[in-house]
């Protein structure tokens, strides 16, 4: 998919960062799988673990992502492990093209699956878009962690529409075992979700500072954090 080496210049900042081509990278929150393409892209040799508990995206992501260093696991990482609520979001319409952004999906695979708007689904009730309710399997991460025998990680990303402090609860310890993590915050719509002080505060109590030059400052938006004990940026 040489397209998405034209999209998103942090792919290239995690690069130089990491200075490796080798990463260990979890992504949990992976939709379509369009960033776990980005980082087999700009990681040669990167192993890349993605967690995606929307059966939806699961079977897109199984059609449309070949890549042999990424496995796909259909499952929410939380705080807890067992099953939750998952609320599905969609629009209605039907499209006549692909959002640029997922333009290798074919257009048909994209209305029959609902596709539109499925970026805002989430463990967390309170989006507005037309939701379905449905019940998806749950894992703490550090004991999948110690399940799959994974050694040190280079970056966790999270993107989860509100969930973020569930992950982060279910990480437990094992983020000493983290160099970097990219988070996003401030998702006011969705129920108990983190600010941005709130986000930084519990990051700073685990050891982890902001990358400043690759965060945001707005309301909401994304955090770049980096274990302090393994790095000094």
């Amino acid at each position: 998919m040489a397209w998405m080496k034209t999209y998103g210049k942090k792919f290239e900042d995690f690069k130089s960062i990491l200075n490796k081509d080798n990463p260990k990278i979890i992504e949990i929150g992976a939709h379509f799988g369009e960033d776990s393409v980005r980082f087999s892209e700009t990681f040669a040799n990167a192993e890349i673990f993605c967690f995606e508990p929307d059966p939806r995206c699961v079977k897109v992501f199984k059609k449309y992502v070949k890549d042999k260093n990424i496995k796909l696991f259909p499952i929410a990482l939380s705080d807890k492990n067992g099953t939750a609520e998952f609320y599905q979001s969609y629009d209605n319409n039907i499209v006549d093209f692909v959002p640029n952004k997922y333009d290798w999906i074919d257009v048909k695979d994209y209305n029959d699956n609902k596709l539109s708007n499925s970026g805002s689904s989430s463990l967390k009730a309170g989006y507005r878009n037309n939701l379905d309710k449905i019940v998806v399997e749950t894992k703490r991460f550090d004991d999948w962690y110690i399940e799959n025998n994974i050694s040190d990680i280079d970056l966790v990303w999270i993107d989860v529409q509100g969930a973020e402090k569930e992950v982060l609860d279910g990480i437990g310890d094992t983020i000493n075992n983290i160099g970097l993590i990219w988070i996003e915050y401030g998702e006011k719509e969705y129920e108990g979700a983190l600010s941005r002080e709130e986000t930084i505060l519990y990051m700073k109590e685990k050891g982890f500072l902001i990358v400043d030059a690759l965060s945001s400052n707005s309301e909401s938006g994304d955090l770049m954090l980096y274990n302090s004990m393994r790095y000094s940026l």
